[in-house]
Parts: C-alpha cells; sequence; structure tokens
C-alpha cells in the first residue's frame, strides 16, 4: 500500500492554521456536548477530539456565529459517530441498519432500550429541534426528507457488506452523493443566513445540478484523502475501490481518475455558479459558499488525524 495521497486535486491549499478564540470554545462546548449526551467514551475522547472534525467547519463556514456554529459543529460530530457506529455490527446487518434509521426518522417519544442507541436517538432530536429553529416548516419537511435519504444510505451499505456485493460506479455516485451528509450541511447554509432559499431557484435543474456537483466533488475529495484508511480496515464505499473493482484500474489509475473528475465537477460548477448569480443575484451567497463548502472539505481531509495517523503516526 502507498502513502497517503498528496494534494493534486487541486494547488495545497494554505496550511498556515490561525482560528478566533471562538472557534475554541465552541470546540470545547462541543466536547461538553457529547459528554452530556454520552455519545463518545470518556476513555476515547482524546482520540475524538485529535480528528478536528470543528476545523472543517471552520474552513468551510468562517462566519459562522454563537449557537450556528455549535450546531454545525454538534452535528458533523453526531454523523462521525453514527458514521463509526455503523463500522461495527449495524453496518453488516441490513436489519439492524433499517430498525436503526427508521428509528432515527420516526423519532418516537420512548426512548430504545439499548443505552447506545438511545444516545443517538436523543442526540439526533436535540440538533434537529436546533436545526428547525427560526425555520418555516416548509424547510423542516424539506431537510427532514434530505436527512432521510442521507441515512438511508446506511442500509443500502450494509446490504452490500451483508451480500459481499460492492456497487458499479454508476450506482455508486448517487449511494455516494447522499451518503456524504452534503445536503444537510448545504441546507444549513440557509440556516446560518436565516435565509430560506426561493421556489424558483429551487426548481431550477441548473441549482439541482450544481448541488449534485458540490456532494460529488467533496465525496470524491474525500474519497482520495480517506483512501488508506478504509483500505487499512477493507472498506469499499471509496469510489476509487470502485473503479479498481469493476474497471480493473490500477490504484495509481483509479486515482488519477477520481482526480480528473473532481477538477471536472470544480470546472462545471463554476460554471453554473456564473450562470445562476447572474439569474439569481440576490442568492449569489448561497451560490458561492457551495464553493467554500467543497474547499473546506479539501483542505480538512488533506490534513486530518482520522484519515493519515495510520500512516505518519501523529496528526498532521
Amino acid at each position: 500500500m502507498s502513502g497517503p495521497v498528496d494534494a493534486r486535486v487541486r494547488p495545497p491549499l494554505d496550511t498556515a492554521e490561525t482560528f478566533a478564540p471562538d472557534w475554541h470554545t465552541a470546540a470545547a462546548d462541543h466536547v461538553a456536548w457529547l459528554r452530556l449526551r454520552d455519545l463518545v467514551p470518556g476513555r476515547e475522547i482524546h482520540r475524538y477530539q485529535a480528528q478536528g472534525l470543528w476545523k472543517l467547519i471552520a474552513y468551510s463556514y468562517p462566519r459562522a456565529q454563537g449557537a450556528a456554529r455549535l450546531l454545525l459543529i454538534d452535528i458533523l460530530g453526531w454523523f462521525t459517530v453514527l458514521d463509526d457506529h455503523f463500522d461495527g455490527p449495524p453496518g453488516r446487518d441490513p436489519e439492524q441498519a433499517r430498525a436503526l434509521v427508521d428509528l432515527l426518522v420516526n423519532a418516537p417519544a420512548d426512548s430504545p432500550a439499548d443505552p447506545r442507541t438511545a444516545a443517538i436517538l436523543a442526540a439526533w432530536q436535540d440538533i434537529r429541534r436546533r436545526q428547525c429553529l427560526g425555520m418555516s416548516d416548509a424547510w423542516a419537511r424539506r431537510t427532514a426528507a434530505e436527512w432521510a435519504r442521507c441515512l438511508d444510505t446506511f442500509v443500502t451499505e450494509a446490504r452490500h457488506r451483508a451480500d459481499g456485493t460492492l456497487p458499479t460506479p454508476d450506482d455508486a455516485v448517487p449511494l455516494r452523493r447522499h451518503a456524504s451528509c452534503l445536503y444537510p450541511f448545504m441546507n444549513m447554509l440557509e440556516r446560518v443566513r436565516g435565509a430560506e432559499l426561493p421556489d424558483r431557484l429551487r426548481a431550477d435543474p441548473a441549482f439541482d445540478r450544481l448541488r449534485a456537483h458540490t456532494a460529488d466533488a467533496a465525496t470524491l475529495i474525500n474519497d482520495v484523502f480517506s483512501l488508506s484508511r478504509e483500505e487499512e480496515r477493507d472498506s469499499p464505499f471509496n469510489m476509487v475501490v470502485i473503479l479498481q473493482r469493476h474497471q480493473g484500474a490500477d490504484r495509481p489509475a483509479a486515482l488519477a481518475a477520481v482526480r480528473a473528475w473532481i477538477e471536472g465537477l470544480r470546472r462545471e460548477s463554476d460554471a453554473l455558479r456564473e450562470s445562476l448569480s447572474r439569474e439569481y443575484p440576490d442568492q449569489s451567497w448561497y451560490l458561492r459558499q457551495t464553493a467554500r463548502l467543497v474547499d473546506g472539505v479539501h483542505r480538512w481531509s488533506s490534513t486530518t488525524f482520522r484519515y493519515h495517523h495510520a500512516v505518519t503516526g501523529h496528526p498532521n
């Protein structure tokens, strides 16, 4: 196995890290929330903190403040805990996966008997309540539907693991697009701004393409930088691995194909943003932020201890 993939998906970003004190305060508040919600055992807190998840939010939403900033970090932390939970038995048993996802989507009033499941559900209910504060009922319904689609990918992946199968590249694109949680985080752009997008923009096919390209580019970037970790864990849900297995490509060729794919998505996204900004100038803030989300994923994925500790032996 070769070492960590380099940053040739785009020219290296400035790696100097200076964050306002409020970001460090939010990171500490997030850890307190994790402890309160029993999401991360005390013995694992240090390792969890080493991933620097809050930095992904700082890179992607640099102007987020106060409660919105903490909410973003809590959402990312919760989803990461959930994703890691599916590395265990629920991720290999479609029935267990379905039961947990249905529990989250339906959010019953009664707490589950299993303490781990109960903690995940209670934290989910907390972040959804906070996420919908100040937003319309229509926004809440729309975002709930996109959360459900995101969570349902855990069931699909569990079914593949149980059957010993791997999605084709064509099937993997929509699966990975929604598994990445990028749609819920794009929805948070409105929540942070305190402004909802007009229906006319939402109905524009070009806007749908931009959101899909944003999710795809961010997911593929993550696949590039997480590849070594996923190879060590024999986790097949990575586009580089999928291209190797379905197309017979070797590792360098598959990586080159994914890098080229990312660059193509970025070029097309730039063109879509330019066109949409002319048509919807009042929503140019959202369009610009989709680019920042992708850049934030790139910067964080290229440096996080989560992906690079196995090779370097220390946080980057």
